[in-house]
């Protein structure tokens, strides 16, 4: 096969590639627009809900109205996302947390081209084509895109700021204008969210370092450090357009933009939440982690195709160190691997205080995926220099077996949907396997579900009178989860406790002093439950409407 030959046929190759991801957004499109009302509300939204109402009085009274900067310990966050949906929420034509859940899954589908364009700059259509499927078929990331109200949105500003740092890796010592806004914008949107989002710096440090590194053996220490002090001159525009974008999204820290930020990190590093959960069958506390904790949730958490091409970066990428040593670490690569170990290291390193599973570290699940991509692609490319008179067989056995776990994968996500997020691979057995070792549906949002049920159930058996009539329904768990689908009149005990016709629970951890009374339904999902009601109206003795 001539030279011409080989490149037309990657030229075609790489235009079905890129085919296949841009039918992959619009897949996910599609799946936003037909489930974004099928979302339970989350145990920090209301709050989120209230926060955002606030900052958006604070920026439309031009800083009169202050109740934002005192509301709960959100004032240490900044309030970019929240004031987006609050927007939102005013100009869409749904209700306030169906508006929440259509923009949140929309910012997930932006986390999907971001990883597609990072392993795509990386490795080319192929590998571009892989991490978006890897990623949309991760029940974590689409299953907590819809209602995570900072953790996702963080994740997909740390995802764009990953792709950017890739462009200014290969256009160092002189980026352009174009790459220095984009790092910039996208860096300054994840710490418009979290100010924790200043490590997203140091990928870039370290990869600029092996640039560094790189130039000063080619052109030796006196030329390529020059060349260093000037491009490090070159990239402070991205860093103080980042700090300008966080301090405009944060209404507490623009009353000291130069110490507040400082002040939330260090509020943070030694946040004061200390309680015990479920973990891989133990009961941990979450002031005093053991090392593994990290790796463990990744490792039953990812699918377990992303695992085998995590697995295959590994290797392969061991490999080309020890046959080509500095020549295949290139700094936007090392940039990547540091963007995945350094946030672990950092929080196993200083005990960092962390729960609910993976979602404060879900910002390096995009890099995983781009990293796994980049395995897999590498590993097929391998495969095909090895077995060349058989490239079409093995091609179509590969594609066959990627598209029996796709169709897999999306069936379980089907299966549990809109509970994702409380998927677990097989190495932690499923879900089912899981539910009595590791938490499920810690976001209370199956309360919702079963509100909903309730609701209609009793309309069903009692008529219309029944929603006017003064139910007291008593709910173990975040209240407004389930309190935001029942009739106005009906009311939940102030104190949580006391006389009452329906109890609601959450499977999460059992709350004192649980009622008995007749079972009206459960909320399940492949074996596992996540909420109940029970009927208590025979104890105190009422007749139905």
């Amino acid at each position: 096969m001539t030279i011409t030959e080989n490149k037309a046929r990657r030229v075609s190759s790489g235009h079905f590639w890129d085919g296949v991801s841009q039918w992959l957004v619009i897949a996910a499109l599609l799946l936003v627009a037909v489930s974004f009302k099928h979302y339970g509300i989350t145990w920090d939204e209301p709050l989120h809900l209230e926060n955002g109402w606030r900052a958006l009085d604070w920026y439309l009274s031009m800083g009169k109205d202050q109740s934002v900067l005192t509301f709960q310990n959100l004032y240490l966050y900044g309030a970019l996302y929240d004031v987006l949906v609050s927007l939102a929420g005013i100009a869409l034509p749904f209700d306030i947390y169906e508006s929440r859940r259509l923009i949140g899954g929309l910012i997930g589908v932006l986390g999907l081209i971001a990883v597609h364009r990072q392993a795509r700059a990386l490795a080319g259509p192929r590998a571009g084509a892989l991490a978006i499927l890897l990623l949309l078929l991760t029940p974590e990331w689409m299953g907590q895109a819809f209602a995570n109200p900072k953790d996702i949105p963080f994740a997909t500003a740390a995802a764009w700021a990953g792709l950017a740092q890739i462009r200014l890796l290969r256009e160092l010592p002189r980026p352009s204008a174009g790459a220095l806004f984009g790092y910039g914008l996208a860096v300054g949107c994840a710490l418009g969210i979290r100010v924790g989002g200043v490590i997203l710096f140091m990928p870039l440090a370290i990869g600029a370092l092996v640039w560094l590194y790189q130039r000063c053996r080619l052109e030796g220490l006196s030329d390529g450090g020059r060349q260093g002090l000037g491009a490090a001159a070159r990239l402070l525009p991205a860093f103080l357009l980042a700090w300008m974008v966080m301090i405009a999204a944060w209404p507490w820290a623009q009353m000291a933009p130069f110490t507040r930020p400082f002040e939330a990190l260090a509020s943070f590093s030694h946040f004061p939440l200390r309680f015990s959960f479920l973990f891989a069958g133990q009961t941990l506390v979450t002031t005093d982690l053991p090392w593994w904790y990290v790796p463990t949730a990744f490792a039953v958490k990812l699918p377990e195709v992303t695992l085998l091409g995590l697995a295959a970066a590994l290797v392969l990428g061991g490999r080309a160190l020890i046959r080509e040593k500095s020549a295949a670490l290139t700094p936007e690569r090392t940039g990547l691997a540091a963007f995945i170990l350094l946030p672990p290291l950092v929080v196993i390193i200083t005990g960092a205080v962390l729960y609910d599973g993976i979602r404060h570290l879900l910002f390096i699940m995009p890099m995983l995926t781009v990293a796994a991509a980049l395995g897999l692609d590498k590993a097929v490319a391998v495969m095909e220099g090895r077995l060349q008179g058989r490239t079409r067989e093995t091609k179509a056995a590969l594609a066959g077996l990627l598209a029996l776990w796709a169709g897999w994968q999306g069936s379980v996500m089907v299966r549990l949907h809109p509970y994702e997020a409380i998927w677990y691979n097989s190495l932690a057995g499923g879900v089912s396997g899981a539910k009595d070792r590791f938490e499920l549906d810690y976001w209370g949002t199956a309360l919702s579900e079963a509100a909903s049920r309730l609701r209609d159930r009793i309309v069903t058996e009692e008529g219309s009178p029944a929603l006017a009539w003064p139910y007291r329904v008593r709910i173990c768990g975040p209240s407004e989860s389930a309190l935001y689908y029942l009739p106005p009149r009906w009311q939940a005990p102030p104190d949580g406790k006391g006389g009452a016709d329906f109890y609601i629970s959450f499977t999460r951890h059992a709350c004192a002093d649980a009622p008995a009374g007749k079972e009206l339904l459960r909320v399940e999902r492949m074996g596992a439950t996540l909420a109940y009601v029970l009927d208590l109206r025979a104890t105190r003795n009422r007749v139905a409407p």
